[in-house]
């Protein structure tokens, strides 16, 4: 028996959102329908997806699938379509399982639900269809459920390469705040703009997702790599009700940008300072309701995942999470580690060997793994060495004893391009600076901006790098979500160390009329009656040392070397900043040569309580989020998204993140490449996986009227002149051949620049068409 109401938890903080009259967010409120897509999903055209439909019945009524009736209307003609019709696939599979739904987190007595859900695998809304609104209608025995599609026109590829870099948790006072730290201000100017900020194009965007106005980073990277929108925790997948782990990974699936540009000869590649398996570099090559599932997310960078069309299988994974590798927590108790190398990997675990490897001819794939979870963070890795020399980081100990050698994320990019540059057709780039999100949530203000300064010095370098390689690529920089911080003034350190420690503490807390002497200032002790009235009273005294409006002055960070760091971190005068929420803990504003860690969980009180050893002369601050709540959580603040490059121009001053996938999909032309598909061109459903005889090209046990003779079409010949022969497979991969080509003469055409490949969706097989490995 599955319980709805408790099932979402994140950072252990547990929701309980559900509410009898709309028992689960796929579904229309006040309706025994949900309906996958969801109502106001936008697609790009034949994007292949899981259309799934599930019915709510009171348990113990009797009802069946074949009560079930759904049309597609497409509103600019008027005319409608069954299912069979419409996505021209006739049989879904049938579903099941029962539903608990509760009022509240108090609520002890559930409703019971019988679900019924039939989910139509693989399917894409074809061309024809396409360039505007489409109604889905599902009609049972109880009403009518109606929703809307939005499906967007075609449109031809303008850009060689995206990358797309994410700055996880960066929030709009973050790129301000680093701003300061690195750039510096006089005079109330700042002296320059940070990278990011002096790109041409900037918007707002909303990071919320189907089920709650906060997301997490899998729903909102999942997105960003989709265009469409899910729920807390999910890959690549849209979430119905189905909450037993078991079934995590048989939600329904919506196809990646990765998994589609490789439909085009792309190449792909994910780079992070998290685990690449976490949940935004994750976000581009798996599907699973849980993204916790970090060892089936290892499998699924090599393997298909179970009811995938197509696999990403990327070029290049760079990051950490050397612990889902080795065979103590791996999905089968193999080494991954040797199933990428025997996948065609070069496997490195250090800046050197990656560097190395990076510049070789023969690496056609990299896969660089330097620490065993996430990497240390910026300051770590570069001021607080020290706290590199832990063995059990080593993100393999029969490779490394440690994890010292871990790279910067300039080096990593710089890493991933050499090799993705390497594959003419063009390449998609995922980049995340992880560790703003994994310094903000610990409230660790200097970790967090110097991770964001890392991470706008990357934006310069491919700014730059673009400029010098043909202007052809689309730069997108955006965040994920945000965090509700910010900076309200400064602090003297000075003054703050000097009341710690001249500061005498009452000890008579009877004593009404005793003042409290911290230096030259007192206060009179109004929290006698308080137990922890020496704790406020010296919070109180310390406070002095906080400016704000003209007391805050400036800051004392100075950059004078130019790396876009302050030269010293541990200033006198520091910035005032934190979170609007937040556990109890205690804060003294300095850098702390040790990562934080705020709060520790307290098993006999059952919450998390405030950890002594955390900023041990810090001002006590009360917490006002949940108790089980360690560190700060995100907030539902819109973010920012910078571009530069050929598509940019579509940013827009307020969008919705979904946005992001189709400035991203329309520059490359992802639909129909813009030109429309053929209905000759269709070929049977049954066609899985292509494979090459010597004399022809056939899929699976099909091997008869599959394929016949075709003329090539425009772009088509520099790909068939470069294989040297009539027939294109894509080993391990599943996709579609074309044989009986005629060889064709050299082209000196770039066939990113014109129409190229196309391919049929849904239908895995084309005679005209070539998926390259």
């Amino acid at each position: 028996m599955l319980k709805l109401f408790a099932v979402l938890v994140l950072l252990s903080v547990a929701s309980a959102l559900q509410k009898p009259e709309q028992r689960h967010y796929g579904c229309i409120k006040g309706s025994d329908v949900c309906i996958y897509p969801t109502n106001t999903a936008e697609f790009q055209c034949e994007t292949v997806f899981d259309f799934e439909v599930e019915w709510h019945e009171k348990a113990g009524n009797k009802s069946s699938i074949d009560d079930i009736k759904i049309t597609f209307t497409v509103m600019e003609t008027g005319e409608k379509y069954g299912v069979d019709q419409f996505f021209r696939m006739s049989k879904g599979k049938q579903r099941g399982w029962s539903l608990e739904v509760y009022d509240s987190v108090v609520d002890d007595e559930a409703e019971v639900y019988d679900v019924i859900a039939i989910k139509w695998s693989n399917v894409f809304v074809k061309e024809k269809f396409g360039k505007g609104e489409i109604k889905v209608t599902v009609v049972t025995p109880r009403g009518k459920t109606s929703i809307m599609w939005n499906v967007h026109k075609p449109t031809k590829r303008i850009a060689k390469n995206v990358i797309l870099l994410v700055g996880d948790g960066m929030n709009i006072n973050m790129v301000s705040a680093a701003r300061l730290v690195s750039r510096g201000m006089a005079d109330g100017k700042y002296k320059d703009l940070m990278h990011m900020q002096s790109l041409p194009y900037f918007g707002l965007i909303n990071p919320a997702g189907v089920d709650s106005i906060i997301t997490d980073s899998a729903n909102s990277a999942s997105t960003f790599n989709s265009g469409f929108k899910s729920s807390v925790n999910a890959l690549g997948v849209f979430v119905d009700s189905n909450t037993d782990d078991d079934a995590n990974l048989d939600h329904p699936k919506v196809e990646l940008l990765a998994e589609h540009v490789r439909g085009m000869g792309m190449s792909v590649g994910v780079v992070s300072t998290a685990e690449i398996q976490d949940a935004t570099p994750a976000a581009c090559y798996a599907h699973t309701r849980r993204r916790g599932d970090k060892a089936e997310i290892t499998r699924q960078g090599i393997e298909p995942c179970p009811g995938c069309r197509f696999s990403v299988i990327p070029d290049v994974l760079i990051g950490g999470g050397g612990r889902y590798f080795l065979p103590s927590s791996s999905w089968n108790g193999s080494n991954m580690y040797e199933a990428y190398e025997k996948a065609g990997y070069t496997v490195t675990y250090t800046k050197k060997q990656m560097a190395k490897a990076a510049k070789s001819k023969k690496t056609k794939k990299l896969l660089n793994i330097s620490h065993y979870g996430n990497m240390n963070v910026w300051l770590d890795r570069n001021v607080y060495t020290d706290n590199l020399r832990v063995r059990e980081n080593s993100p393999n100990p029969d490779k490394v004893k440690d994890a010292r050698g871990q790279p910067n994320l300039d080096e990593m990019v710089d890493a991933a391009i050499k090799v993705l540059s390497k594959n003419e057709n063009g390449f998609y780039l995922m980049v995340e600076a992880a560790s703003i999100d994994k310094s903000a949530h610990p409230l660790d203000t200097h970790r967090l901006l110097a991770d964001t300064i890392e991470l706008d010095n990357v934006v310069g370098n491919l700014k730059k790098w673009i400029k010098e390689n043909g202007d052809d690529t689309l730069l997108l920089i955006t965040a994920d979500h945000g965090h509700g911080w910010d900076v309200y003034g400064t602090v003297d350190t000075h003054v703050w160390k000097e009341v710690a420690e001249t500061c005498e503490l009452n000890a008579d807390i009877t004593n009404l009329s005793k003042n409290v002497k911290c230096g030259a200032q007192t206060f009179k002790n109004y929290f006698a009656s308080d137990v922890q009235s020496p704790v406020r009273e010296l919070a109180l005294s310390r406070r002095i040392a906080v400016g704000t409006y003209a007391g805050a002055g400036y800051p004392d960070y100075e950059d004078k070397d130019g790396d876009g760091f302050p030269d010293e971190w541990d200033v006198r005068t520091v910035l005032a900043a934190g979170a609007n929420n937040f556990p109890d803990h205690t804060e003294n504003f300095r850098v702390s040569p040790t990562t934080k860690r705020p709060a520790l969980f307290s098993s006999e009180v059952g919450a998390y309580l405030n950890n002594p050893e955390d900023d041990p002369d810090g001002i006590f601050i009360s917490g006002n989020i949940g108790p089980r709540g360690s560190t700060a959580v995100h907030s539902m603040c819109d973010v920012g998204l910078y571009g530069y490059g050929p598509g940019a121009d579509h940013i827009r001053p307020n969008m919705d993140n979904t946005a992001v996938f189709h400035i991203m999909a329309e520059a490359l032309g992802i639909g129909t490449n813009g030109k429309p598909m053929e209905k000759d061109e269709m070929v049977p459903k049954e066609i899985e996986k292509c494979k090459n005889t010597a004399k022809e090209c056939h899929c699976g046990k099909v091997t008869e009227s599959c394929f016949k003779p075709i003329k090539p079409f425009k772009g088509f010949c520099e790909k068939v002149q470069r294989a040297k022969k009539a027939c294109i497979c894509t080993p391990g991969v599943t996709g579609y051949v074309a044989a009986g080509t005629p060889l064709c003469k050299k082209s000196k055409e770039k066939v990113y620049e014109k129409s190229g490949p196309m391919r049929s969706k849904g239908i895995p097989c084309a005679p005209a068409m070539v998926m390259m490995p």
